[in-house]
Order: C-alpha cells, then sequence, then structure tokens
C-alpha cells in the first residue's frame, strides 16, 4: 500500500508534466517552473482573498481569475507534455498580473510594490530558455513599468486610498514572498550551473585520461610520454637531479602472435605492462612507446640504480605466467641517463639503442648506456 504524505502528493504534481524520453536536464526544469508557477497560483488565492477580505474586489477578482488561468494551463501541459507552451503562457501570466493588480489599486502608491511578482517572467525565460529569450522579457517588463508611470496619476485618480497600515502590509507581503521565491530560483540557477560545470570538468578530465592512455594496457600513451619527458628535462636542467630513462621491448613478440593469435598478444601486453607497473615505484613513470616497446621514466634516479630497477623488472618479467600458453616471457633493457641540455629525441635515441644492444646480445637482458 502506497504511503499518501504531503511530500509525495508535491513529488507526484512536479513531474506530472514530465515525458519518459526527457533528458535528466529538462525533467528538472520542467519540475522546477511547475513548483513556481504553482506557488504563485496558491499565493494569487491567498492574495485574491485578502484583497476581497480589504474591499478590493477588482483586486481580488484579478488573482483569482490568474489562479484559474495558470492551473488551466499546468494541466494543459500535464496533459500533453509542451513545455515551450507552458513556459510561455506562464511567463505571460506571471508578467500581466502584478501590473494589472496594481493598475487596478492605484498605481504604485497602492501598489504595494506588487509589480516586483513580474520580474519572474524574465528570470524564468533566463533560467529555462536563453539570454535572448530572457531579454526580450525584461524589455516587456521595462516598457509596462513605463507604461504604468506614465498613466499612474490616472490610476491613482480612479482608485480608493489605501489605509497605510494595510498598504505597508501588503508591500512586506509582496518583497518577503518575492524575494524568497527570486532567492529558490536563484539557487536552483545556481546550483544548475555548478553541476553543468562539474560535468563540464569531468568530461574533459576523461577526454584527456584517453587521449593521454593506450586503451590496450592502461598506461601512458606516445602523447603523454612526449610531454612528461619534457617536463623532467626541464625539472633536471633547473634543480640538476640525475633523469634516467629505460628502453624495455618484449622478446620474440611477433612469434607470440604467430603461434598464439593477436588476442593472445594482446594479453601478453597488458599482463608486461602490469608487471612493469606493479614493480616500479611511485615517482616512476611509465608509458607505451608503441608495440611491444615501452619507455619508462626515473626521477632522480642515477645510472647504476636505474639499472638495478631494470633487472629487477628483467627478473620480474621472466615470472609471468599465462593459462591459456605454455609460455616463459622475457624482455629486453635499455637504460640510459639523460645529460644536462640533451634533448628528448637524443635521450630517447640513446635508450633504443641501449634496448638493441641487449637484442642483439641475446635478449632477456640489460645494457646500460651512457655515452
Amino acid at each position: 500500500m502506497t504511503e499518501i504524505s504531503p511530500r509525495g502528493l508535491l513529488r507526484r504534481w512536479l513531474v506530472q508534466g514530465v515525458a519518459a524520453s526527457d533528458s535528466k536536464d529538462l525533467r528538472l526544469k520542467k519540475a522546477v517552473m511547475t513548483f513556481v508557477s504553482s506557488s504563485i497560483a496558491f499565493l494569487a488565492i491567498f492574495w485574491g482573498g485578502l484583497y476581497l477580505y480589504s474591499g478590493y474586489p477588482l483586486s481580488g477578482a484579478i488573482p483569482l481569475s490568474y489562479t484559474v488561468i495558470s492551473l488551466s494551463s499546468t494541466l494543459h501541459f500535464f496533459r500533453t507534455k509542451h513545455f515551450g507552451f507552458f513556459c510561455f503562457s506562464q511567463q505571460l501570466l506571471i508578467l500581466l498580473l502584478p501590473f494589472l493588480l496594481m493598475w487596478s489599486l492605484g498605481g504604485f502608491a497602492n501598489g504595494s510594490v506588487v509589480m516586483i511578482w513580474a520580474v519572474f517572467a524574465p528570470l524564468a525565460a533566463l533560467f529555462f530558455i536563453d539570454l535572448k529569450a530572457a531579454t526580450r522579457w525584461m524589455l516587456a517588463f521595462i516598457a509596462l513599468l513605463l507604461l504604468s508611470a506614465a498613466l499612474d496619476a490616472t490610476f491613482a485618480a480612479h482608485a480608493r486610498p489605501m489605509p497605510p497600515g494595510l498598504n505597508t502590509f501588503y508591500f512586506l507581503m509582496n518583497t518577503g514572498c518575492g524575494f524568497i521565491l527570486i532567492g529558490m530560483m536563484l539557487y536552483y540557477f545556481v546550483k544548475d550551473r555548478e553541476t553543468a560545470y562539474l560535468k563540464l570538468q569531468k568530461s574533459e578530465t576523461h577526454i584527456r585520461r584517453m587521449m593521454l592512455t593506450d586503451p590496450l594496457t592502461g598506461v601512458a600513451n606516445r602523447r603523454h610520454l612526449d610531454e612528461r619527458l619534457s617536463i623532467e628535462l626541464a625539472r633536471q636542467a633547473r634543480y640538476h637531479q640525475p633523469l634516467s630513462v629505460v628502453m624495455a621491448d618484449i622478446d620474440w613478440f611477433k612469434r607470440v602472435n604467430d603461434l598464439y593469435g593477436h588476442a593472445m598478444g594482446d594479453t601478453v601486453l597488458k599482463a608486461f605492462a602490469a608487471r612493469l607497473k606493479e614493480t616500479l615505484r611511485a615517482t616512476d613513470f611509465m608509458a607505451r612507446y608503441g608495440g611491444e616497446e615501452f619507455v619508462l621514466l626515473l626521477p632522480d634516479t642515477g645510472s647504476e640504480e636505474a639499472g638495478a630497477l631494470a633487472e629487477r623488472l628483467r627478473e620480474a618479467t621472466r615470472g609471468i605466467r599465462f593459462d591459456d600458453a605454455d609460455l616463459t616471457l622475457t624482455a629486453s633493457f635499455g637504460v640510459t641517463t639523460a645529460r644536462p641540455g640533451e634533448s628528448m629525441p637524443e635521450v630517447l635515441s640513446r635508450a633504443d639503442e641501449a634496448m638493441y644492444l641487449s637484442k642483439s646480445g641475446g635478449r632477456d637482458r640489460v645494457t646500460l648506456l651512457l655515452e
């Protein structure tokens, strides 16, 4: 049995205009617009009753008529899910009602700043449509404001003066309730922009991660390597700290593809990358250079320490086992240390040369090349 509560009923009311195909953003806009229009319609009943009780029948009839028309528009929206027409009709009603009410009361002096409610028309356009639409609604608001100023003396001459105490009461009610709703809309606007900004940041971070990551192995790609090596070389030149570079290449990788297939080759690449990554230190950097070649950057590491680390990596590679193949994996490593003022291609070329010396020397070995 479904529990009926005021909160549950309100939630059901706010989503009546939502269609199954609506995006999350559109669902939120529909719910907020329904809440704002329904809140003003409810307050209009209260306002109309107060004006009738105070002896202003015409002024009381205007908010009550607004409530009937506004709720009719809302119910039509619930049935058709046509958000564009709903927005326009509600904005038009919200724009006209306060001015009609102010005119019936006798203009600015007796109006108790009731025209503040008309500001919701351009605000709604800004939040739910765009800046261009908001500008049009703001121009309409200014035009009605100027018209009111031009005809203010005429309205005042044909209206019954409102007692100062009652005028003050309506002034407080209009400004208080009006600014509360404006604050709620601004809160929604700020939260919506914050959410959109966070989504954009996450998307940019995700896109950048994809641009800098090798999709197969999950380690950095060549683009990321170029960026990082450039940074490390600049850091080395500034702080005079050693920087070692290791080139690693899987031995007989083409034979693995030929004997076991490319799927097994991909498995080997992922396993090799994972083993290197888990053996490296937190400060080290690893990237797939191309094919079965990987480059390791070892900041603050001299040639002797880099050579020892490469030996540990070589031994760790031999320990890799595969369920689908009786395969002993080995790799050849070339180690070098960047010299002051050396360019990125020069460092990589020497590491590559050292790695090929390991290949020509029998594979499954580490070669250190400094000159």
